[in-house]
């Protein structure tokens, strides 16, 4: 072979894709009594702006049925299977331990962590109130993983949660591509 074949050759070997390495299922232990990674945070399930009622339902099977296990809903009450007494409070807490990695993240656009999430609120409630919604603000609850709306006001306006509500999934939808 000649020196510039064998350059090339050597070129393209070395800019291919490796070989696939073989997927190994591993078990770790997360410390106990510690605060949730960011990395165990990103292997939670996300939802998307576009997702249909049906795709959210499947997203938050694995959830349910983790919280099922424990004799819970996704809240954290008791199944009407298990209905008669009240939950203690320590298996609430261990069921929403076991099952938090199931538990999916909100969408990115909405996330508290995304330092852009207040931009794309305030985005959306300017698309609601293009579209009618007299009194809308961005709800930013601490504590809380997403940033939201706030509809009806201090009076609770019927109008203004109706239309917020036919009209929210469409200005996300509009925002995000901003």
């Amino acid at each position: 072979m000649k020196k510039p074949a064998l350059a090339l050759l050597l070129l393209l070997a070395a800019c291919s894709k490796p070989a696939d390495q073989p997927q190994v299922a591993s078990i770790s232990t997360p410390p106990s009594n510690s605060a949730p990674s960011s990395a165990a945070q990103e292997q939670r399930p996300r939802e998307r702006l576009d997702m249909s009622p049906e795709d959210l339902d499947a997203l938050y099977n694995a959830y349910d049925r983790c919280m099922g296990q424990f004799g819970l809903d996704k809240k954290g009450q008791v199944t009407s299977a298990q209905a008669g007494s009240p939950p203690i409070r320590g298996d609430v807490d261990k069921a929403v331990k076991a099952c938090e990695s199931k538990d999916p993240l909100p969408p990115w656009e909405k996330d508290v962590n995304n330092p852009d999430a207040l931009d794309f609120a305030a985005r959306v409630v300017q698309c609601l109130r293009e579209k009618g919604v007299r009194y809308v603000e961005v709800h930013n609850e601490p504590g809380a993983e997403a940033v939201g709306y706030a509809f009806g006001g201090p009076n609770n306006d019927a109008a203004s949660i109706t239309l917020g509500l036919e009209h929210v999934k469409e200005c996300e939808i509009a925002s995000s591509k901003k």
